[in-house]
């Protein structure tokens, strides 16, 4: 069960059309955006989170949210090796 109204269903539509990968970005970095990747990551999804695709009310903020969530529930990339692993994916 998750804490947000409806992101279970969502979570369950993914899952049943095959998504198996989150690329992520948002709003605040170190609140909405860190909830939502370690929501994704308990439920199994491999995740990337776009770092200069978020942002926080502080520079500080959102630098220390991208260290606690790389490579524990998240690999943190660019949007360029974003595009470059899409890519990769799709060829």
């Amino acid at each position: 069960m998750n804490a947000h109204p409806g992101l279970d269903l969502f979570f369950f539509i993914l899952r049943r059309v095959g998504v198996e990968v989150l690329v992520i970005g948002g709003v605040v970095t170190n609140q909405c955006v860190e909830a939502a990747v370690r929501d994704a990551c308990d439920l199994g999804y491999r995740v990337i989170l776009v770092e200069d695709g978020c942002a926080a009310v502080a520079p500080e903020l959102h630098a220390a949210s991208l260290r606690a969530l790389n490579k524990v529930y998240c690999h943190v990339r660019s949007t360029a090796e974003v595009v470059e692993e899409i890519e990769r994916w799709t060829t």
